[in-house]
């Protein structure tokens, strides 16, 4: 690996590491101060320590954070230097002179330290585990040893321990406070761990000598299972063509001028994601290409033909079967190159897995065996497509055999699923020639037919879409509106009073309002519109609690506040604002208008707006409820309550995760969910009793902020960009595919080669 990709990775960990432990920290803060207020206390001493704590919690914990980033961040980055260097004393150099006596303090430092070292191995043991192995394998090394891992837990423990004792003056009051804020700390562990390794994982470094064990595992064929099992998860047609390959294969060079020493290390650089240029004598091109003096590209023309009119390769060999091994045997190889025998070589091997997937119901998986030559092709024409997990043709594979998982052909759904399926892959069939763009061109009608047929599944789920999207954009819409009179009152200098009832409660009201007038099929830009009136209240709710220089607009005032009055509380009501809250709005602007009428003060040395202007300054804040737009990178941050309104309007029963107090999503994380949650996604949700349930993602909002899923009892639940985080972490959820198929076929290809090559199969 590259010396910058290697600082590239580690400095994306370690910043993951710097915010992920500063968040797990002030989370444990909230939780021991909560769970010391729960605890029972047996004498007044008890009583007043853990007073003291929670005072402390709560008057110091900004500045315990602080220390806490500090003595983090000093003892990460020596660990990062220190990496697989060793700068320790070696004991045989050691002179009596060098040695002391370790004092009671430092036993009992080592004691309490390495007893929530072992806390924290134990609750996140396979995180940590790969994180072990990920970092070993990115140095060279064959034996993973926990002590040069820099994301440890000794170091999480040890900063916990030093920043309470330099914080809290006691003995006993640190000792109480490291033991709440470790049994605190514990239950978020597994997630700073598992966003740790996703920065690593993500770049596609998974732990070279370790195969990866899941929740699914008995679809990963070979985790955990006998040689025997193992040896049977690898077909009599498979073994052989590995063994022909390490036996007697020339490899050809990785395009930079490098032999790979073994026919593992071949098959691993030529299908794990990386930056590796183009084999020599191939065009790695997108779009219409030419297969200049490519005759393999030819010949599979002519055998796409006949699978297209229904037509076997090999007689001996059901269509529905692997077929490309066949073809292997019968083309012509004597123009070809290395790396283009390999293509067709390494590419029959993964279809000899994809087609024998047990997660992919038979029939399906038949219909999507039918595009064996056309990916072969497509390979040959574009060799990343191997490696490259964005391809459009590898892409619509995954995506087709995900939609199919777990699916029922029989049923109506199954049926209409197959039927889409077929008609893609017939098109391919039959137009595929040199342009591979077409996959890109099915892979978009693909997604379209999957938001469609997931959608009309059930009146239900239909009614609950819709309500997800205006959820959505009633959120969009309360922010935007917020800053669009935020805008608009700044150059004011309007009473704060004033000020802030406009911006904590006029978004909500005008938000309502365009909501209603949605309901009711009004534009929002016409004069009878809601909106219009509530936004007419703005001007002459500031030019009324402005100062009054004459008796003429004392008078003008006194005629304008009866119907602001009226209309001030109809807005209230409108948002549903609670009556002490509503009557203490009423009372400050009463409060207001006297001291105006009175003309008590003296005007202000500051520019009077008149009402005109204050109308032409408001009337920028307008909706337009087809045109809403989210600017920022982040998903707008959905309200719980106007989802429960939204749902309760269309008398919708759906269970809502919000994520409350969860952790603030990287873009990382946000590219994980675009990446790995797709619409027909089939997962696995834990309940409270820890029972899986398996359900389907049938929606996703515009802005990716809200995702419905269904249950396969009909139960609908959604959960926000935050939440489906936070239960990724926590394991509550997760994907019901360990890894899309295509890449299910090339780790068990790997884990294969490996084997073969160390003698066990």
């Amino acid at each position: 690996m590259a010396d910058t990709e290697y600082r590239r990775i580690f400095d994306a960990a370690r910043d993951r590491a710097f915010f992920g432990f500063l968040a797990l920290v002030q989370r444990a803060i909230q939780d021991a101060g909560r769970n010391i207020a729960a605890l029972e206390v047996k004498s007044n001493i008890d009583r007043a320590a853990l007073a003291s704590l929670r005072h402390f919690l709560h008057q110091d914990g900004n500045v315990f954070l602080r220390r806490i980033d500090a003595h983090f961040r000093r003892m990460l980055d020596r660990a990062m230097q220190t990496m697989y260097i060793d700068l320790r004393a070696n004991m045989r150099k050691l002179t009596a002179d060098e040695l002391s006596l370790i004092d009671d303090d430092a036993v009992s430092h080592q004691i309490e330290v390495g007893r929530l070292t072992q806390r924290m191995r134990d609750a996140c043991e396979e995180s940590i585990g790969r994180l072990n192995v990920i970092i070993a394998h990115m140095h060279g090394e064959h034996e993973a040893k926990e002590r040069e891992n820099p994301f440890r837990p000794y170091l999480l423990a040890r900063v916990l321990y030093d920043a309470t004792r330099e914080s809290v003056a006691g003995e006993a009051k640190a000792k109480l406070l490291f033991e709440q804020l470790a049994d605190a700390l514990i239950p978020h562990l597994p997630g700073f761990y598992n966003a740790v390794r996703q920065v690593f994982e993500s770049a596609g470094i998974r732990g070279k000598f370790i195969a990866q064990q899941s929740r699914t595992a008995c679809f990963q064929r070979y985790f955990g299972a006998s040689l025997q099992e193992q040896h049977n998860a690898f077909s009599a047609r498979i073994l052989p063509v590995l063994h022909r390959m390490q036996e007697t294969m020339r490899f050809p060079s990785d395009g930079a001028g490098r032999m790979p020493d073994t026919m593992h290390d071949f098959l691993r650089s030529m299908l794990s994601p990386s930056r590796i240029a183009p084999w020599p004598g191939t065009t790695a091109g997108k779009g219409d290409v030419t297969p200049a003096g490519n005759s393999l590209a030819a010949q599979l023309d002519v055998y796409q033909k006949k699978v297209a009119k229904g037509e076997a390769i090999d007689e001996r060999m059901p269509q529905q079967g692997n077929q490309l091994f066949a073809l292997g045997e019968r083309m012509n190889f004597d123009k070809a190159s290395a790396a283009e025998r390999m293509t067709v070589e390494v590419t029959a091997m993964l279809f000899e897995f994809i087609l024998d997937d047990e997660q992919i119901p038979p029939q399906l998986r038949a219909l999507i065996g039918r595009l064996q030559i056309p990916i072969l092709k497509a390979a040959m024409l574009d060799p990343s497509l191997l490696r490259n997990e964005g391809h459009p043709a590898r892409q619509l594979l995954n995506r087709m055999s995900t939609a199919t998982v777990a699916s029922d052909p029989a049923t109506q759904e199954g049926r209409q699923l197959g039927e889409e399926i077929t008609r893609i892959v017939n098109r391919i069939l039959a137009e595929f020639g040199n342009d591979v763009s077409i996959f890109a061109a099915s892979l978009g009608e693909f997604e379209s037919f999957l938001a469609a047929h997931l959608s009309r599944d059930s009146s239900r789920t239909s009614a609950a879409i819709e309500a997800v999207e205006v959820a959505e954009k009633i959120s969009i819409l309360l922010t935007n509106i917020t800053k669009e009179l935020c805008d608009a009152l700044l150059p004011m200098n309007a009473d704060k009073r004033i000020s802030d009832l406009i911006i904590n409660v006029w978004p909500h009201v005008l938000v309502r309002a365009a909501w209603e007038d949605r309901e009711r099929q009004t534009s929002s830009m016409h004069s009878d519109s809601l909106f219009q009136m509530y936004r007419a209240v703005l001007p002459n709710l500031l030019w009324s609690v402005q100062e009054k220089p004459d008796q003429h607009e004392r008078s003008a005032l006194m005629r304008m506040l009866p119907d602001l009055v009226k209309r001030l509380t109809a807005a209230l009501r409108l948002i549903e604002l609670p009556e002490d809250e509503g009557r203490q709005i009423m009372d400050q602007l009463v409060a207001m208008h006297m001291q105006v009428l009175r003309g008590a003060s003296k005007a202000a040395e500051k520019e009077l707006r008149g009402l005109d202007k204050l109308r032409q300054d408001f009337m920028r804040v307008t909706v337009d409820w087809d045109r809403i737009s989210w600017e920022l990178a982040e998903p707008p941050q959905p309200r719980g309550d106007l989802i429960e309104q939204v749902l309760a309007r269309r008398q919708v029963s759906c269970s809502l995760n919000l994520g409350i107090n969860t952790m603030a999503a990287l873009p990382a994380d946000r590219a994980l969910l675009t990446q790995a949650y797709l619409l027909g996604t089939k997962v696995e949700i834990r309940g409270t009793d820890d029972i899986g349930k398996t359900a389907q993602l049938v929606w996703i909002s515009s802005h990716r902020s809200l995702y419905l899923f269904r249950q396969d009892d009909g139960a609908l639940t959604i959960y926000s960009c935050a939440a489906l985080l936070e239960a990724l972490r926590e394991g509550v959820i997760f994907t019901v595919e360990y890894a899309p198929v295509f890449d299910r076929a090339v780790e068990t290809l790997l884990f294969g080669a490996e084997k073969v090559q160390a003698g066990a199969f």
